[in-house]
């Protein structure tokens, strides 16, 4: 499995319009990554500057949500 930051990385290269959560947040969309794995990947991708640190929960916790497969819904 490739790691988080590679795969950011690369949705960055292809996206230079992109900002780095929305990159990170396309990197683990429906791959079911851990949280920690989650934490990781934002502290070591997101600079401090685009962040504020009492938000870096709530980030986390929008990560996370995005790392489970969507569920279909019957009409």
């Amino acid at each position: 499995m490739r790691s988080i930051e590679a795969l950011a990385k690369k949705i960055q290269e292809k996206h230079p319009d992109l900002g780095t959560f929305t990159c990170l947040m396309m990197a683990v969309m429906e791959q079911q990554f851990s949280r920690k794995s989650l934490g990781k990947a934002f502290k070591r991708t997101m600079p401090e500057s685009e962040f504020e640190k009492e938000d870096m929960k709530a980030l986390i916790d929008n990560l996370e949500r995005s790392t489970k497969p969507r569920e279909e819904v019957e009409k």
